[in-house]
């Protein structure tokens, strides 16, 4: 097939006393070069198995990829074999009969796979050393790569049996994720290997082939869907299909995988058999135009330092946008000398279970946190002191990761900071407003929350042995600030400016975020400046304290001010004071903006907790803001003040009819805004989702979708996915319409 004209690959199975690795490298093959299944071009193929499989043979077929590949190309590479570790007093005992033993802290690992011809006497002639095979890879010019390793083999390929045995390290590699990082060059391909460290992988019953080579080719072949988007398969749902079928087939064995992937780039063609479950579509879930994406950041400063500070960010973000300018500006600041930064989590270019959102699968959180756990051990393994900075579900990605971290290693972790993180959860009612609860890790009370404090609580019961901070967001609309603080100690609390973004997503050094990352990673007392004491007390709920300072000062009040005491009257049920200022105040006659603000407030504050007064507080400002817009004439405040009141009604009033009054009102207001800006566009697809115009609703919507960055895109499906869910009382994730809204808004 044409498609995969450009699509290279080398299948290494080794043999010997693994037979069976052998005829798994040719059932690989034999489905990458049929036309009727994957379509590689046969001579783009190199097939090495038994006596072939060589150390020579191996070197010879990589140089060959180096030399007949471009920057367009992508390779598949397979190798099923044993792999194995040599430390440097492994090495001295055999060369050198023992004398001049390094210490341990000194004594390092060296990974290799081991082809057929290897000599463990004459190693140095026969292995395929890891830091060699990467210098190979890094050779390549092209970045989209992935590399499977099925090399930590239960004993002779046996079949499975009720216990598992081992072997020495100096025979069969134990460690099989110290080997992905050997191997990862850091440029972002993809390497996944059959299981973790102190695993094996195994054949069940009488299979012909490994558990993990028969889900590769399960994936390869097409049979883990029904219905395709476009007639292709990609690297990220082949990788998802083994990381998920595996362990569901055989518990004890669970596949690792790297996670800064520089494309989500086609590893197959759907077979000729299967073409009539292609569903064609203007939108895909996966794929990356590299003429227009950004290019992969996998780390911001590596001089070799001896301490690491370590940005995780959560799964709407990316390694180069999240933090902002936060990492250049560290790097510039001469106390940061001695210490590299990088950030670790998905690239720009995978798409998590979930989608480009805030919230996320408890797969996707356990896999980036074994990675993380994974890396400290064996990538980072050369930095004295590590510090892990997390940004909203990349916090519960850090706080995982150490629980599940060897002692030894915890040594190591000099501060931790969690920003914005829902470090209790969620509430299981909120978040069937937001995403499908049913997939949802975040309830407050389900089984990953709840475990996770469990194990924190008890790894850490005599206090952290590293700095912690759980810093939560005035402003957060995702987040409540008692999810991302009551957790933890009153110590280690803090609240500052900022909304779930923009807390992290700073520009210059004058802003509390970066000052409390400097100053903590410095050992200075951080004390804060930018940060509003008022919103402050806004988040805590601490309304009284408000309302003494700026009460008597209300006439002088500016806008925000005048925001905040707003908010804390109500929030005392001090109703009336409140629609008194607002009527009497100079800033507040016919700002109907205003009036959208303190709504949007309590909207927001809704969606959190579901407090049906909460909601109505909402409809009383939406409504007064409303009103004030139509005295005005202005348009674009009327649709957006009526489209909140049609999600309100729906959501919070179950008020159909309120609802479609509103949303025609919001239609008949954006005829008359000439310019089709973002807004106007997602309220005219909210507003015929409404009316029951799903098709036109669709067409506006995917107008939007074009149109959006990442946190407006997640603003429209918030709003776009609970109304539809509402309307409809499903949340079935195969829905027509809310596999729409995904591919369009989290993809």
């Amino acid at each position: 097939m044409s498609e995969l004209s450009n699509a290279f690959g080398l299948v290494i199975g080794v043999g010997n006393d693994l037979p069976a690795s052998a005829e798994d490298a040719k059932a690989i093959y034999n489905i990458l070069v049929d036309n009727e299944l994957a379509g590689y071009k046969e001579e783009n193929i190199s097939l090495l198995v038994e006596e072939e499989a060589t150390n020579t043979n191996i070197t010879k077929a990589l140089d060959d990829l180096v030399a007949n590949t471009d920057e367009e190309s992508s390779v598949f590479m397979y190798y099923s074999g044993h792999g194995g570790t040599y430390t440097d007093n492994d090495i001295i005992e055999l060369e050198q009969g023992g004398v001049g033993l390094k210490p341990e802290e000194e004594n390092r690992s060296h990974y290799y796979l081991v082809p057929n011809n290897f000599d463990p006497k004459n190693f140095r002639d026969t292995w395929v050393l890891a830091s060699d095979l990467k210098d190979k890879l890094r050779s390549l010019k092209s970045r989209r790569l992935i590399l499977f390793l099925d090399c930590c083999h239960a004993e002779g390929m046996t079949k499975a049996g009720p216990e598992l045995q081992s072997k020495s390290l100096k025979d069969r590699i134990r460690n099989p994720e110290g080997l992905v990082h050997k191997i990862d060059d850091g440029r972002g391909i993809s390497i996944v290997s059959s299981c973790r460290a102190d695993e094996l992988s195994w054949i069940l019953g009488d299979e012909p082939n490994s558990l993990f080579t028969t889900c590769l080719l399960e994936v390869l072949k097409g049979e883990h869907k029904d219905v395709y988007q476009e007639p292709f398969i990609r690297m990220t749902e082949v990788v998802q299909y083994v990381m998920k079928r595996v362990p569901e087939r055989k518990p004890v064995q669970r596949p690792f995988v790297n996670l800064q992937l520089y494309d989500d780039f086609i590893l197959s063609s759907v077979p000729n058999m299967l073409r009539n479950r292609v569903r064609s579509s203007d939108a895909v879930e996966g794929g990356t135009d590299k003429s227009t994406s950004a290019e992969v950041v996998t780390s911001f400063r590596e001089e070799g330092s001896p301490n690491l500070v370590l940005f995780v960010h959560g799964f709407s973000g990316e390694a180069a946008g999240t933090f902002g300018e936060i990492p250049r500006l560290l790097m510039g600041n001469n106390d940061m000398d001695g210490w590299d930064l990088m950030p670790l989590g998905y690239t720009q270019h995978v798409k998590p279970e979930m989608g480009k959102t805030v919230w996320a699968s408890e797969n996707d959180i356990l896999r980036i946190a074994d990675y993380l756990r994974s890396a400290i051990e064996y990538k980072f393994d050369s930095y004295q002191r590590i510090a892990v900075i997390g940004h909203s579900l990349g916090g519960l990605v850090v706080q995982q990761a150490l629980v599940d971290l060897d002692p030894k290693q915890m040594k190591r972790i000099s501060h931790v900071m969690c920003f914005a993180t829902p470090s209790n959860g969620i509430s299981s009612e909120s978040l069937k407003k937001l995403c499908d609860a049913e997939n949802s890790a975040l309830q407050h009370d389900g089984n990953f929350i709840s475990s996770l404090r469990k194990e924190w609580d008890t790894k850490f019961e005599a206090g952290c042995p590293f700095e912690f901070k759980a810093i939560a967001a005035t402003n957060d609309e995702f987040v409540p600030v008692a999810s991302s603080l009551e957790a933890f100690d009153e110590g280690s609390r803090i609240t500052l400016d900022g909304n779930h973004y923009s807390l992290v997503n700073q520009s210059n050094e004058e802003n509390d975020t970066y000052q409390l990352i400097l100053q903590t990673l410095t050992g200075n007392t951080f004390h804060s400046e930018y940060t509003n004491q008022e919103e402050v007390n806004i988040a805590l709920g601490q309304y009284d304290a408000v309302i003494k300072e700026l009460l008597p000062k209300k006439d002088e009040l500016n806008l925000k001010g005048l925001r905040n005491l707003i908010f804390a009257l109500e929030g005392m049920d001090r109703t009336e004071e409140a629609l008194e200022i607002l009527q009497d105040h100079p800033l507040a006659k016919e700002n109907s903006d205003l009036m959208g603000i303190l709504g949007g407030r309590f909207k927001r504050k809704y969606l959190q907790t579901l407090s049906d007064a909460d909601g109505q507080k909402a409809i009383e400002y939406y409504t007064k803001g409303l009103a004030l817009a139509e005295a005005a004439s202005n348009a674009g405040q009327v649709y957006y003040l009526s489209i909140n009141l049609a999600f309100l009604s729906l959501v919070c009033d179950e008020d159909h009819q309120a609802m479609q009054e509103y949303a025609q009102q919001a239609l008949e207001a954006t005829a008359k805004d000439a310019f089709d800006n973002l807004w106007k566009l997602a309220t005219m697809a909210e507003a015929h989702l409404y009316m029951g115009q799903l098709e036109e609703s669709k067409v506006y919507y995917k107008k939007a979708g074009e149109m959006a960055g990442i946190r407006e895109k997640i603003s429209i499906h918030t709003n776009a996915y609970a109304a539809y869910t509402s309307l409809m009382h499903t949340e079935n994730p195969e829905d027509d319409f809310i596999k729409f809204l995904k591919i369009n808004f989290l993809s």
